[in-house]
Formats: structure tokens, sequence, C-alpha cells
């Protein structure tokens, strides 16, 4: 005969599995997302002397199950929004400078480094290189 308080705590612990299992799944697909993207992640340095700046660096990264890009001239990261159908490309909607084209390149080892923006109606078409660590 199983005591009441070993039957309450066996009750007890299979809710609170009940409840962590979603959690733990949850956990799992932000890490299979971060995983995806992990090859891309890191900071980016581009030459914007064409367009009269110098050199700026984009941080790439993933928060809250998305990709983010912060260019350190902004004040706030834009969300990479993925373009169905092509692998490592994205978007960013900009409400005053229109839409930016985002690709990330591999190089002739197979690496992504190197980083795309295109922005046509702002003229611009640059490729930044990946940071080392």
């Amino acid at each position: 005969m199983v005591k009441p308080i070993w039957k309450s705590l066996w009750i007890y612990l299979g809710l609170f599995g009940l409840i962590l299992s979603p959690v733990a799944q949850l956990g799992a697909q932000e890490s299979a997302f971060a995983k995806k993207y992990a090859v891309v992640v890191g900071d980016y340095e581009f030459d914007m002397s064409e367009m009269g700046m110098g050199a700026m660096t984009i941080n790439v990264y993933v928060e809250d199950d998305a990709l983010w890009a912060w260019p350190e001239t902004s004040n706030e990261p834009a969300k990479l929004e993925p373009v169905a159908g092509e692998a490592m490309k994205f978007t960013v909607e900009d409400p005053d400078e229109g839409t930016y084209d985002v690709w990330f390149l591999k190089d002739e080892k197979g690496k992504y480094s190197k980083c795309r923006v295109a922005n046509e109606g702002q003229g611009m078409d640059v490729t930044g290189t990946k940071k080392e660590k």
C-alpha cells in the first residue's frame, strides 16, 4: 500500500512534469532556431566610403526565435525576415528608407563569411566581411 504522502508526491511530480514538458520543448525549438542561424551570427564590417561614410559594423544575433541585425549607427535592431524559398536571404522593411535585402554568403571554403545588403531606393549595394573572433 502506498502511503498518502508518497501518492501525493507522485501526483505532484506528474503534474509538474506535464507543465514543464511544453516549456522544455519550447527551449529545444529555440535552440534549433539558434543552431540553424549560428553560422551567420557575428559582427560584419562594411566599407561605406562610396556612400560618404567610413567603416560600419552590423551585429547579427539570434533572440526571441528571430534573427536580428543591429547597425552601430542605429538606436535599435532590425528583425531580419526570411525570404521563402531562398536560403540565407532576408528582408528588412523600413518605413522611411524602403526595403533592404540581406544575403549571407559563403566563401571559397564553404563558410558564411560575408553579408550583402542592398536597398535599391537608397542606391546601396554593399558587402561586409565577418569579423574574426
